[in-house]
């Protein structure tokens, strides 16, 4: 079973991160940027071989990987290939805070994310958010958040959710039957 869903992308068949650290140099080295093989590359790897790959290109040039891209590359592309590098973990801390960073909060991402993501990973999630930032991922939602909204989100941080996969299809119409008399369905 993998950690944080199923994977659409597979390993790399004959994965050779050093040889995939040299492309990736060359690729940014110089005038311009080669954008086919940072693709080529970056997005046909695991996380995992992605997270290999950037040991090899600290290993190999005493640079980091991420602000390479980060120098040679902009806007959404950027935005793609540095959330691809990231562990996934450490994208999903980023992408929460950004989320809930500055004027308004982008309310689909805290959903996209926290809806999706099972109890153990939420858990996982809540831990590296706290030594990234210095701060509980609670105490952010209830602060950018309000109403029945902040109440679902701090619910399902406290990652409780009964993960059984058993329905009770009676519970299930009175919920209903609740949700809709309340005008919430």
């Amino acid at each position: 079973m993998y950690p944080f869903g199923t994977p659409t992308v597979l390993p790399a068949q004959g994965f050779d991160p050093v040889k995939d650290a040299h492309d990736l140099r060359k690729a940014m080295k110089g005038f311009g940027t080669d954008e086919d093989a940072l693709i080529n590359i970056i997005c046909r790897r695991t996380n995992e071989q992605r997270q290999e790959i950037q040991r090899q290109y600290k290993t190999h040039f005493g640079k980091d990987l991420i602000e390479d891209v980060k120098s040679e590359t902009s806007g959404n592309f950027e935005k793609l290939l540095v959330g691809l590098l990231r562990p996934i973990v450490d994208f999903y801390c980023a992408e929460l805070k950004d989320a809930m960073a500055g004027i308004g909060t982008d309310e689909e991402v805290l959903i996209e994310i926290l809806c999706t993501l099972s109890n153990v990973e939420i858990h996982t999630i809540k831990n590296q958010y706290l030594r990234l930032y210095g701060a509980h991922l609670e105490s952010e939602l209830k602060s950018e958040t309000s109403g029945n909204f902040k109440r679902l989100l701090v619910s399902l941080c406290t990652a409780a959710r009964d993960e059984s996969g058993e329905i009770d299809p009676v519970a299930a119409q009175s919920d209903a039957r609740e949700l809709l008399k309340a005008g919430e369905l």
